[in-house]
């Protein structure tokens, strides 16, 4: 790391631990290549030739 502010050198120590019986739930979605519906926090849009995302509907802010 190069920063300026930092005028030595330091370290730290930090303890990670695992729970065993903990599981991830792993979320996958196939997308294709071509796809043109991007998806922000929870709203829709479709992204248009130009390049602009699009609301899918009117209430929605169109976003450059």
């Amino acid at each position: 790391m190069i920063d300026h502010a930092l005028t030595q050198p330091w370290t730290i120590t930090k303890k990670a631990s695992r729970k065993p019986n903990v599981r991830p739930n792993w979320h996958t979605e196939n997308c294709s290549e071509e796809n043109s519906w991007v998806k922000i926090g929870t709203e829709p849009y479709y992204l248009s030739a130009d390049g602009n995302l699009m609301p899918t509907k009117k209430t929605r802010p169109r976003r450059i």
